[in-house]
């Protein structure tokens, strides 16, 4: 645990947040925040890539996209340990279980796809239930970042 609070406060207070518009003059990159800048899922990627040069087994190390309590689009890097899966998440600095973060997920990571809320697999995160279910967490993100 004490890795993952290492890793989670580094990110999150040496990168500031910035959307994709703002940073690329388009929305949805997804890239390694090397500027300095990014949003949610450019912290989830660099959290991803500290954790795995200390060691940690990729297969370990999903990104599961959402929305946060306010509905907000947002992703954020869910990681499975002995003691169960946590949630790193730019949003705050502390590591939680996926179930107490507020958030609900939609789609999250599988090999090199997505698997969605629904089961199936996709190409990109995406929500392929009406939002009107969205009251109940299930693992898995709508296209769109908050950041």
């Amino acid at each position: 645990m004490a890795e993952l609070q290492q890793v989670n406060s580094y990110v999150n207070s040496t990168v500031t947040e910035v959307s994709d518009m703002e940073q690329y003059g388009r929305e949805d990159v997804w890239t390694l925040p090397n500027s300095g800048k990014g949003d949610c899922e450019d912290f989830a990627l660099l959290k991803r890539k500290l954790l795995i040069q200390r060691g940690w087994p990729a297969s370990a190390l999903l990104i599961y996209v959402g929305a946060t309590s306010q509905g907000e689009a947002h992703a954020v890097l869910t990681v499975s340990t002995d003691r169960g899966e946590y949630v790193l998440d730019n949003l705050t600095s502390s590591i939680l279980p996926p179930s107490q973060t507020g958030h609900v997920f939609y789609s999250r990571q599988s090999g090199r796809g997505w698997i969605s809320a629904s089961g199936a697999g996709t190409a990109e995160p995406t929500a392929d239930f009406p939002v009107a279910n969205r009251t109940h967490l299930a693992k898995v993100g709508p296209r769109g970042r908050r950041g």
